[in-house]
């Protein structure tokens, strides 16, 4: 079974790292950004990207909260995942169907999330 593909955002190079290897390591390709202007490209050059993995902080004339409701719009069979350390949005400002995750977080938790066949 093929695993699908992840785009990661995340403008903490170390956090960037350490979470595309556990991705990587558990059998995803996995594409790494490092704002939203390069994310929305990747995703319109990769339309068979499945899963959007992205903090809450990045780089864009938004944040990770306006990546995630442009993807969800344009891509409607994106999975999305938001990620943050330092705040939980109020629900109703992020896509429906987006699931929000606290970091840190453990490795295992990420990987049931995005193999969750649930995911919706």
């Amino acid at each position: 079974m093929d695993r699908a593909k992840i785009l990661l955002v995340e403008d903490e190079p170390l956090v960037l790292r350490n979470t595309a290897d556990l991705l990587s390591e558990d059998g995803y390709d996995v594409t790494e950004c490092t704002g939203c202007d390069e994310a929305l490209a990747r995703l319109e050059a990769e339309p068979d990207i499945a899963v959007l993995v992205t903090d809450l902080n990045v780089t864009c004339t938004g944040d990770g909260i306006a990546l995630a409701r442009v993807a969800a719009e344009r891509w409607p069979h994106l999975r999305i995942v938001l990620v943050s350390g330092a705040m939980r949005p109020p629900q109703g400002t992020y896509p429906e169907r987006a699931i929000f995750f606290t970091k840190p977080y453990a490795p295992g938790a990420l990987l049931h999330v995005v193999q969750s066949p649930d995911f919706a």
